[in-house]
Parts: C-alpha cells; structure tokens; sequence
C-alpha cells in the first residue's frame, strides 16, 4: 500500500517557518503531504529535494517557479 503521508513532512520548513499559524498549513498538507505520490508529484519542495538533496525554506508547494527554476537559482546562490 502506497505511503499516503511524505515523508518530508514533519521536519518540513514551511510548516515551522512562512506558514507557521496560518490558515493555509492544513490546506497545504491535504493537498501536497497527504495526498500520496500524486500530492508529492505536485509539490515543488518534494520535486526540487528529490532531484538535489534540500530546497530552499521559502519555497512553497505551488510555487509559481519551476523545478528547474529553482534548481537554478540555487546554483546561482551557490547552495550546491
């Protein structure tokens, strides 16, 4: 049986930094760390940690920047 809840999740920045106390953080774990592969599928956080390792903590689930984006601008930053 597929693993309904990412793994990610309880140590997840978001959730302990920008969305801390906010309505959104119930909202945001339905629809992308509870949602099984297909929520992780969507997250941005999920698909860039996948790929390099880590994400920057203020990169949200929907992010309007693609992965590769992402990807980019932390190789500008030098975080990898």
């Amino acid at each position: 049986m597929e693993d309904m809840i990412c793994p990610n999740t309880p140590k997840c920045p978001i959730f302990h930094g920008i969305l801390k106390g906010t309505e959104y953080t119930e909202t945001y774990k339905r629809l992308y760390c509870e949602a099984g592969e297909a929520g992780r599928n969507r997250c941005k956080r999920y698909l860039v940690a996948k790929a390099v390792g880590k994400c920057p903590e203020n990169i949200l689930p929907n992010s309007t920047k693609t992965v590769e984006e992402i990807i980019q601008m932390m190789r500008d930053k030098g975080e990898f």
